[in-house]
């Protein structure tokens, strides 16, 4: 699930950064300001034991100054089961959705939430969602894989 938030009428980000680098971005975090934007990437990665949920969620930034305009793009970025983990992707992501929301509503800028289809560069394993592209070498003699990111086989989709 990828989710994308438009901001308009935002004059300036130090809040909205300040809440996803403490809330919401615990692993990785890379912002360049040019001239009259500002761009981040920013990771968080939930970790845990076999059994349960481990994910990441990218988070990319994109504020425009002089529109006075930004645009987030939330999305899943990878990630397996776990024994102890802190609970599912989509939760997490609606949860950031919902501050950020809440966020512009305090400070009275305009919004826009979106739901977005982002098409995978390669074939999607059904059970970690990841994506990969694989070369004939590596299709078993029944059109399976073996996914790149879990290991569990799957059916490669032509």
């Amino acid at each position: 699930m990828t989710i994308r938030i438009q901001l308009s009428e935002i004059e300036e980000i130090d809040s909205l950064m300040e809440l996803i680098k403490s809330d919401y971005a615990n692993d990785y975090r890379r912002i360049w300001s040019l001239n009259e934007k500002t761009i981040a990437l920013l990771m968080h990665e939930t970790m845990g034991f076999f059994g349960a949920s481990t994910f990441s969620i990218m988070t990319i930034l994109d504020y425009s100054i002089g529109e006075r305009s930004c645009e987030l793009l939330i999305r899943y970025a990878g990630g397996g089961l776990s024994l102890l983990g802190s609970g599912s992707s989509e939760d997490f992501v609606k949860e950031m959705t919902n501050a950020i929301v809440d966020l512009a509503k305090e400070k009275n800028w305009i919004y826009e939430v979106e739901k977005v289809k982002i098409r995978a560069a390669g074939s999607q394993c059904p059970n970690c969602k990841a994506a990969h592209k694989y070369p004939k070498e590596k299709v078993r003699a029944d059109g399976t894989v073996e996914c790149q990111n879990c290991g569990k086989p799957f059916i490669l989709q032509t």
